[in-house]
């Protein structure tokens, strides 16, 4: 059977930082990258003709605010199955062998998978964006906030959630504050430019509240509530597509929690709900809203029922994906004192969702004055690969070596085991 491959496509801008760090990054695919396709929107020549010079196959265009359809080009240059969607200033970890094996058909498969939720570290949170993904099901929508739907109208994209040892996109700001202020002004500054043409040309509907909503986001990082919710207030008002009054609405839901005006955000829950938007997220902002309010039980009840109900979908397709779900419930549950309901939280992110390293030492924590035989066990119960979450927990203090050499010492046996069956 033949190695998958897919095609590396990047939109720049006149943002791209580092690039060179980022194509650099690109040899950890191995014999999976076929190629990489970037896409200048807007880019200086010093930017395009380094990544010609790389290897690279580019285009220019102009800067239309068109993001989605400056992604679709991209797309369209690659010739492979599956494409992976970067940014020019982000970092990309992988484990060549195992992602094969969710790119490449397997023997018997019923339904093969259209897109992969890639886990995206940029900010304090990890998370989840479909980044991989089938051309031939996907395309992008939406202009200056692009979203990835299928190509079949009424149907949802199969996705796949691989954990962050079978592949990782770092952004080169995390950890960055200043590098992150300087990313989030450039997006404002687009946005702001798009919203002042389209005003001046009288032109509204999809395009200007897209436009809104994206500046607003911006500016909500950037610690500008006050632009933040004049912006929504406007895009929620205005004649527009239901995906994207919507989406205005959960922006402002969130917004108005953040800033404790809890009758205003359950207002508009309250018009999701009878908008038909989904009710897994209205519940999730809900839960949002009790936390909020120092109802940790309420919220913790609502999220844990969210646990196994799969992705929550957002109005603009984008998703809460189930870590950070299990985080979430982690938080809330240690905060009604329910330290067990805690660990089984963490032991999965662990052990089912890759993310040893991140909580290797809040699982020591939890699991508390118990024996390092004991998590082994647990650990092995739940599944965890053993040499990725052993060598995180040998960074860590004692416990921490200890239940590393206990869950090593376990593989012998279960090989040994699985042989004789």
């Amino acid at each position: 059977m033949e190695t998958p491959s897919l095609t590396c496509c990047l939109v720049v801008g006149d943002d791209a930082r580092d690039l060179h760090g980022c194509l650099a990054s690109l040899a950890s695919l191995g014999d999976l990258l076929a190629g990489t396709v970037v896409v200048g929107m807007g880019a200086p020549e010093r930017v395009l003709e380094f990544a010609r010079r790389a290897g690279a196959t580019v285009h220019s265009r102009a800067d239309d605010g068109d993001l989605a359809g400056a992604r679709n080009e991209a797309a369209g240059m690659a010739e492979t199955e599956w494409v992976f969607l970067l940014e020019g200033d982000d970092r990309v970890s992988a484990d060549p062998a195992l992602l094969a094996k969710l790119l490449d058909p397997q023997p018997g498969e019923v339904v093969r998978p259209e897109a992969l939720q890639i886990e995206v570290v940029g900010g304090e949170t990890p998370t989840r964006e479909v980044r991989l993904y089938r051309t031939a099901a996907a395309h992008f929508l939406g202009g200056v906030r692009p979203r990835l739907l299928s190509r079949e109208s009424g149907h949802t994209l199969r996705t796949l959630n691989p954990g962050g040892d079978v592949v990782r996109v770092t952004a080169a700001y995390a950890g960055d504050p200043a590098g992150e202020r300087i990313r989030l002004l450039r997006r404002e500054t687009r946005a702001t430019r798009i919203v002042d043409v389209l005003d001046s040309t009288g032109t509204g509907g999809d395009e200007l509240v897209s436009a809104l909503i994206e500046r607003a986001r911006a500016r909500r990082a950037l610690g500008d509530g006050n632009g933040a919710l004049a912006d929504l207030n406007r895009a929620r008002t205005l004649p527009c597509g239901d995906r994207y009054r919507d989406t205005a609405r959960e922006e402002l839901a969130g917004l108005l929690v953040e800033y404790r005006h809890f009758d205003g955000a359950r207002t508009l829950i309250g018009q999701l709900r009878e908008a038909g938007a989904d009710p897994g997220y209205s519940d999730w902002l809900e839960a949002q809203v009790h936390a909020a309010e120092g109802q940790a039980q309420d919220a913790l009840r609502i999220v844990d029922r969210l646990r196994d109900g799969g992705l929550l979908t957002r109005a603009d397709g984008g998703v809460v994906a189930p870590p950070e779900i299990l985080n979430e419930t982690m938080i809330l549950a240690a905060r009604v004192h329910d330290y067990e309901k805690a660990f089984e939280c963490c032991l999965e992110l662990v052990s089912r969702h890759g993310q040893a390293r991140r909580y290797g030492r809040l699982l020591l924590k939890l699991w508390g004055r118990r024996s390092p035989e004991g998590l082994a066990a647990e650990l092995d119960r739940a599944g965890a690969p053993v040499e990725s979450v052993a060598a995180a927990l040998r960074q860590l203090p004692e416990p921490g070596p200890a239940a590393a050499a206990a869950l090593e010492s376990r593989k012998p046996a279960l090989t040994t085991v699985a042989a004789s069956l």
